[in-house]
């Protein structure tokens, strides 16, 4: 068989014209645009048809998954559960769906107190820039009472269109954080440290417990005891308080995200009152994941630490926790800052929060810090 000359076969790759870019097929969507009702049904500025709904936790977990393949989000699919059975606080899960039925966009809105938190904001791929995300927007702050703060944690390349919405960016860079991962941490046993009591939230004593609680409101100044307890005690939370003295000088959780078979684990909230108690809770809060007596060559522990991905959100300001994690980290292993960054944005003043006990935050999509 004769092959065909390659200088023909090379006239017909893309691009054709060397030097300018692949023309691209332009099409239109007879459709209406820009109208309708969202909660009856309506057409984005390209076409695309939607409807919003109160979402459930079959939605929410479809929107965790989609969110992790598309945009690596750190969700757990229990998180939407624990706001259900907080009863000082009050939640809406706004669902966009198209005529398949299948989710396109979400929005939560948490309201506790006097602070409304904006999270799990996200758009799938095919529908972005269409509308579909401002219009969530606005449904979430409808009800906002004008006396509430709206805190939303928005992605760095979302920042400077939050404005429309009546948020203000937060310019101080405490309120800037960034997405670390730890791939194969080397050096977990050097994170030991005896100094210190470390007691596992489940374990804690009623006087230990409110010790804890009062120790998060110094820290946050923030009013969320109901809260913080019924997030910290979930199954697949890690939890550890470190004591000195009967004192609360820290305390640290874990937990596994979605995204694979082997699961990534996020670490958060890490809060201590210096490097030292930082260290020890990160010890406790990821040594079950650290087995090497049952690890073999014939049979690796795919799920051990050194074999894990681990990711903190960091306060930008936070140096310490640079240090931290490079301790982790150890000679082989490999730690990488994500590109994009959370940027704080509010309608009023924020917490005065003491971010030099922050060395990582519990989580951008459902709480304050």
């Amino acid at each position: 068989m004769k092959l065909e000359p390659f200088k023909e076969v090379l006239k017909r790759q893309i691009p054709i014209d060397i030097g300018k870019p692949i023309s691209m097929i332009t099409y239109h969507l007879d459709h209406p645009k820009n109208c309708g009702d969202p909660w009856i049904g309506a057409y984005s500025k390209y076409g695309f048809w939607y409807k919003f709904s109160f979402g459930t936790n079959n939605d929410y977990e479809k929107v965790v998954a989609r969110a992790y393949e598309s945009d690596s989000y750190k969700l757990d699919y229990n998180s939407l559960n624990v706001w259900q059975t907080i009863p000082s606080c009050d939640y809406r899960f706004i669902i966009a769906k198209n005529q398949s039925d299948e989710p396109v966009g979400s929005i939560v809105i948490a309201y506790c107190h006097d602070v409304t938190v904006i999270g799990v904001y996200y758009v799938i791929e095919e529908y972005r820039h269409s509308g579909i995300g401002s219009k969530l927007f606005d449904e979430a702050l409808r009800n906002v009472n004008q006396r509430q703060t709206v805190i939303f944690h928005s992605m760095s390349h979302l920042a400077n269109k939050c404005h429309r919405f009546g948020l203000v960016t937060a310019f101080s860079q405490q309120w800037k954080f960034a997405t670390y991962e730890i791939s194969n941490p080397s050096a977990f046993p050097t994170l030991q440290n005896e100094k210190f009591t470390i007691i596992r939230f489940s374990n804690l004593s009623e006087v230990e417990l409110i010790a804890l609680l009062k120790y998060d409101s110094n820290v946050t100044h923030l009013k969320r005891n109901v809260w913080l307890k019924e997030w910290l005690k979930q199954t697949n939370y890690n939890t550890y308080v470190a004591f000195q003295q009967d004192e609360v000088i820290g305390y640290g959780c874990s937990r596994e995200t979605a995204g694979g078979y082997v699961l990534p684990i996020l670490v958060g909230p890490l809060y201590a009152d210096n490097f030292e108690v930082a260290s020890a809770l990160l010890y406790a809060i990821l040594e079950k994941y650290y087995n090497p007596d049952d690890d073999y060559d014939w049979d690796p522990d795919i799920f051990a630490i050194y074999r894990r991905n681990v990711y903190f959100v960091v306060p930008d300001e936070n140096i310490q926790m640079i240090e931290l994690m490079k301790k982790l980290k150890g000679e082989t292993g490999i730690l990488r800052k994500e590109r994009l960054c959370y940027i704080t944005q509010t309608t009023n003043t924020l917490p005065n929060v003491d971010f030099s006990k922050i060395f990582s935050v519990s989580d951008m999509h459902m709480s304050v810090i």
